[in-house]
């Protein structure tokens, strides 16, 4: 599934051409962050989007670029990740701020859900976010995950969904 659509978004497999947006997008984020930090460096930014890109190559779902009347609002979407030893999705979304708290991130969220049901249904969902960072906890959570007690140790918060629980 290279492409997808919501009621307002379009979903489609990230491409190496993405990169120009991929890098706004960085920049914008960290602009928002008290203090900001510097503009995305454009090198680092590539090998991330390669390796976005690569998972598509290797014939996985993967990330999305989700595009907004025809204009990049965000990345985001599933693709596979070994997390504790176990197989799953690992569920990722970054939304331009101007964006932020209209939806399109639990949108694409439920969308990247119900799409990774398709090709690995035995598989867990997973985020794992800064725990400081609640509007991202707020967007798993109306996705259909739930926190995961905290570990000694962890760095992150854990929200999950497993298979079962997506069948409820």
């Amino acid at each position: 599934m290279d492409s997808t659509a919501t009621e307002r978004l379009t979903l489609r497999r990230v491409l190496p051409s993405d990169l120009d947006e991929f890098v706004a997008l960085e920049t914008a984020l960290r602009a928002t962050e008290q203090p900001p930090r510097p503009a995305s460096d454009p090198a680092a930014s590539a090998r991330y989007l390669a390796a976005f890109c690569r998972v598509w190559d290797e014939g996985e779902l993967g990330y999305w670029a989700l595009e907004l009347e025809g204009r990049v609002a965000g990345f985001g979407g599933v693709q596979p990740k070994l997390w504790r030893g176990v197989r799953c999705w690992n569920l990722y979304y970054r939304l331009y701020p101007v964006h932020w708290g209209q939806g399109l991130a639990t949108e694409m969220a439920v969308a990247a859900i119900a799409a990774a049901a398709d090709v690995h249904p035995d598989w867990p969902v997973l985020v794992e976010t800064d725990p400081g960072n609640l509007a991202a906890i707020r967007v798993a959570e109306r996705a259909g995950l739930r926190r995961e007690p905290e570990r000694p140790g962890d760095e992150y918060a854990v929200l999950l969904l497993t298979a079962a629980e997506r069948t409820r």
